[in-house]
């Protein structure tokens, strides 16, 4: 039941993606295993890089450090899709996060790609929206109000109505919605899905490396590259450098099966093909360096 739920949920997500113009490719290595990325997609400048899940609880941090590294590697956007935690549904127009990675429905992902916008989000003890506190400031002072008048109106102190104005801060969705009615919509501030979280996207000095990648890491970060490894994706390294674009290396493995490379070739080809990034598949780490020099120096 969970596998078939989990697929219905990337069929539907795909579908959603499709619908609205993105190339989409469906990454299905590893195979038997924990993945980090099922879904990858662009539209013009707009770029995805996905974990699908029908139980959020179900995805590790471990995948999600990867997902968020890649993101920040490859310059997309990574959530998570999903509609339950074990213990209740996931609501619909809602933002949240599992280890730093936001996280949302099917019905949030679509508002999201047609408006741009989600303005809740979920954080310990509720539901809050960030408000702009200039806007906030200047909308009062246009309507004649003190800071006391409108704290009255919201049932709080005037020492809290001028926190909210002297920085953009967040506020519990019920204060949020009492300051759109008197307002207008325009004091809420949108939520940043695109961001790209740096503390997660691993990098060399962050990250222990396998030792067969560590040479050629070394060599990409002494020619300007960020990276990462990743163990749970078809990309064996990701790297990018300003100047020279992106890079997606893979390696062929001896110790796989031969319908396990080609699923993970196959992969890793999907990803860099949707996302528009230079792939190099390569049989032995050698090559890789000499690629480098040529190439790079």
């Amino acid at each position: 039941m969970h596998m078939v739920r989990n697929q219905e949920l990337v069929e539907e997500v795909i579908d959603t993606l499709r619908s609205r113009g993105f190339k989409v490719g469906f990454v299905e290595y590893p195979t038997y295993e924990r993945r980090s990325l099922d879904v990858v997609a662009r539209r013009s400048n707009e770029k995805f890089v996905m974990k699908v899940s029908f139980e959020i609880d179900n995805v590790g941090s471990k995948e999600l450090s990867e997902l968020a590294a890649l993101s920040r590697i490859f310059d997309a956007a990574g959530i998570i899709v999903s509609k339950k935690t074990r213990k209740k549904e996931l609501k619909d127009y809602v933002v949240y996060e599992r280890y730093k990675v936001p996280a949302m429905t099917p019905e949030t992902l679509r508002e999201f790609i047609d408006s741009g916008e989600v303005y809740v989000y979920a954080g310990r003890g509720g539901y809050y929206v960030r408000v702009n506190g200039e806007k906030l400031r200047r909308k009062r002072e246009e309507r004649d109000m003190s800071l006391g008048d409108l704290a009255q109106l919201l049932g709080v102190s005037r020492k809290a109505v001028y926190e909210y104005e002297r920085r953009s801060m967040s506020l519990s969705f019920t204060t949020a919605l009492r300051l759109i009615e008197i307002f207008g919509e325009d004091i809420v501030i949108p939520i940043n899905i695109r961001r790209v979280s740096v503390e997660e996207g691993k990098t060399l000095e962050t990250q222990r490396l396998r030792t067969k990648f560590r040479k050629a890491v070394l060599k990409l970060k002494k020619l300007g590259f960020l990276t990462v490894v990743t163990e749970r994706t078809p990309i064996d390294i990701a790297a990018r450098r300003n100047d020279k674009g992106k890079l997606a290396i893979t390696l062929k493995e001896l110790n796989i099966s031969q319908k396990d490379l080609k699923a993970k070739i196959e992969a890793a080809e999907t990803v860099s093909k949707t996302l528009n990034i230079k792939s190099l598949i390569i049989d032995d780490l050698k090559n890789l360096m000499k690629y480098l020099l040529d190439f790079y120096s």
